[in-house]
């Protein structure tokens, strides 16, 4: 399954029609798998993922067990509210363009779902441009159950609330609903039920009236325990829709006061004081680099051009001294000889001689050298000096200018944040909000644990009875052991048992290694040599080392405990044998750099043959847009417009330009 187009149309926060080219494209002979969609929270990115889900699952992408009054009115819910409020009539529709093979034919199908508030959904099936006038809606819906089966979608369209519920589930419970539905464990269990209530029916017919009237009773009181409970737990569950969308709206609301500078503990006065306080930095900055630079910093721009000149000068330098020096001697020269005639007679003569040829040469050679560069001594020391100074002011500069940028950076991002920060009566309507939504997420948390412990004692009820009833049956059983139909309905239950038993061993020992595989390629730990261990009774999934020592899941990190939910996707998506494009909304929350990177570099592209990835700019953020490059086919960047109140997708992504410049 290849997904081609997504056009959404009055859905959630987009307004109006949106066509959104979800094909893959190619880049020369390489395929390229993973379409990026990036934007900030709340402008769009989940509306994404819930449209692709609601084309293809229906009612099951709310819920399993949904009503139809319930549906509607979470379909009412997805009309985007702004073109709700100018026309009740106004519809929302979801398509979704994809190629299937089916029955050995490849074909392009397009579904669509549309609706009005409070009406039922048109459901309608498009296949190779022509409508398939000829299925029902019960039936186009059985054919997408056959594409993507009950239990299936969440393997493979999920978002960063699901990894971080699959991260925390420690109990396994999770991981055997979706064992159990990929084995078809529960059609299993029911034919066992079935031939359970056939054993029944049949002992019952040859009981004796005592027994029969305590069968009856223990059936009529554990009908009506069941009914209450099942009673109490349905009102309890039209709650959790509600709390897992408060829960959502506080989770916002409480990230878009933290991205916005602290919660806004500060207010724009104190952030305008702080921005105060950097402009003039930046100034006081600028002036101590414009000294710098009027000083002897130029002399520093040629440092091999001034060490040259130097070293010449120094040259010089002992030249003018050698020459002074033979200046000097010569005019004693004749002092000299009349001191050493006077004072050695004969001798003298000899000895002046004698150093006439040894300092000859040198007053010789000394007469031949000229300086290149004839500057006075004062000069040059000034020289010198300034070069130095000139090292020192380089240094002071290149200080200077990292201070600038450091400083220019705070500047920019307390400009974009105190352009985007609310004033003191936005803060206190923004937290107001937030208490009232906790007072009402509270409320309605009280209410629901209520009705799970009424649902509770009458399931309570209801076990007993199912025992009084099973040694009840059991006693017929017993008498009527010996029957043909009896022995058949045994064996079979047997078979079932042995088969399921095998069935469900043989599953978990493939699921173990496939779930191994992913965790090391993920969780940067390739040299470390483990193993994992599915328990089959209660599916809780455990890492044991070389030394058979278990590792527990609870020391793991948040991040590894995500990294952990990722492998036990990509395993059970392996195991269905279900070849489905992935689509992950904001994966990357509570994973530190590295770990972002191991999913980055070795699960998004190789996911499936059509990766999907929404994403906030802190998530996929350059570095990681640069990782990805090869493997993304294009991207779309989802602006929200505050005096619209409505999103629209552009292609293209945060900072793809830059980028692509860049190279």
């Amino acid at each position: 399954m290849i997904f081609k187009r997504l056009i959404l149309e009055n859905f959630r926060v987009f307004n109006g029609l949106e066509h959104i080219d979800l094909s893959p494209r190619k880049a020369g002979v390489f395929h390229q798998s993973v379409i990026l969609f990036g934007g900030l929270n709340g402008a769009g990115k989940t509306s994404i993922l819930t449209a692709i889900r609601l084309a293809l699952l229906g009612k099951r992408a709310v819920s399993d067990a949904i009503s139809k009054k319930d549906y509607q009115t979470y379909l009412a819910e997805q009309i985007n509210r702004t073109a709700l409020s100018s026309d009740e009539s106004t519809f929302a529709k979801v398509t979704l363009v994809f190629t299937y093979t089916h029955q050995g034919e490849h074909k392009q199908y397009e579904i669509s779902r549309c609706w009005q508030k409070n009406s039922d959904e048109q459901l309608t099936l498009i296949v190779n441009g022509t409508p398939d006038n000829t299925l029902t809606t019960d039936q186009v819906q059985s054919f997408l159950n056959e594409i993507v089966p009950p239990g299936i979608g969440d393997l493979f369209f999920f978002d960063g609330e699901k990894i971080a519920e699959l991260a925390e589930d420690d109990t396994g419970t999770y991981l055997k609903e979706a064992v159990q539905r990929l084995l078809g464990i529960d059609i299993l269990n029911r034919l066992s039920n079935d031939l359970e209530i056939y054993l029944k029916d049949k002992g019952s017919k040859a009981a004796d009236q005592d027994t029969l009237k305590k069968i009856e009773a223990a059936e009529i009181e554990k009908l009506a325990a069941t009914k209450e409970s099942k009673k109490f737990q349905e009102n309890a569950e039209q709650f959790c829709g509600r709390l897992a969308e408060l829960k959502r709206d506080i989770a916002k609301k409480e990230l878009i006061i933290h991205e916005n500078d602290g919660t806004w503990a500060s207010n724009r006065a104190i952030a305008n004081a702080k921005l105060d306080a950097l402009v003039k930095k930046k100034q006081d900055l600028q002036a101590e680099l414009k000294s710098e630079v009027n000083g002897t910093y130029p002399l520093a721009l040629a440092p091999k051009s001034m060490q040259a000149l130097l070293g010449q000068l120094k040259s010089d330098q002992k030249i003018k001294q050698a020459r002074a020096f033979s200046n000097e001697l010569v005019d004693h020269l004749d002092g000299l000889r009349e001191h050493l005639s006077t004072n050695l007679e004969k001798q003298g003569d000899e000895a002046y001689n004698e150093m006439q040829r040894y300092f000859g040469p040198i007053i010789n050679k000394t007469a031949l050298q000229t300086p290149k560069l004839d500057i006075a001594d004062g000069d040059f020391a000034l020289l010198e000096a300034q070069t130095a100074d000139a090292r020192v002011a380089k240094l002071n500069v290149d200080r200077l200018n990292e201070e600038l940028v450091k400083v220019q950076a705070e500047l920019d991002q307390l400009s974009v944040r105190i352009e985007r920060a609310p004033d003191a009566e936005a803060l206190n309507k923004l937290y107001q909000s937030l208490r009232e939504l906790e007072q009402e997420r509270d409320d309605l948390s009280r209410k629901y644990i209520n009705l799970m412990l009424n649902a509770k004692t009458h399931k309570q009820i209801e076990l007993d009875c199912a025992k009084r009833l099973e040694k009840l049956y059991a006693a017929l059983k017993t008498n009527h052991s010996a029957d043909k139909a009896t022995l058949r309905v045994d064996k079979s239950q047997n078979a079932l048992a042995e088969f399921k038993e095998e069935l469900i061993k043989l599953r978990v020992t493939q699921l173990e290694q496939l779930f191994i595989d992913a965790y090391r390629k993920l969780a940067r730990k390739e040299d470390l040599k483990f193993s994992a261990k599915i328990d089959v009774d209660t599916f809780d999934v455990n890492l044991v080392d070389s030394a058979g020592v278990t590792i527990n899941r609870k020391s793991l990190s948040a991040g590894e405990k995500q990294i952990f939910a990722f492998a036990i996707l990509e395993a059970l998506g392996k195991l269905s044998g279900r070849v489905l494009p992935v689509v992950v909304d904001t994966p990357l929350g509570r994973l530190d750099s590295i770990h972002r990177g191991k999913l980055v570099r070795n699960y998004f592209p190789e996911a499936s043959e059509q990766v999907i990835l929404l994403s906030t700019d802190t998530e996929v953020d350059e570095d990681f847009y640069q990782a990805l490059a090869s493997k993304i086919s294009h991207a779309f960047e989802i602006e929200f417009d505050q005096k619209t109140r409505s999103s629209t997708v552009k292609e293209g992504y945060f900072w793809q330009d830059k980028i692509q410049e860049a190279v």
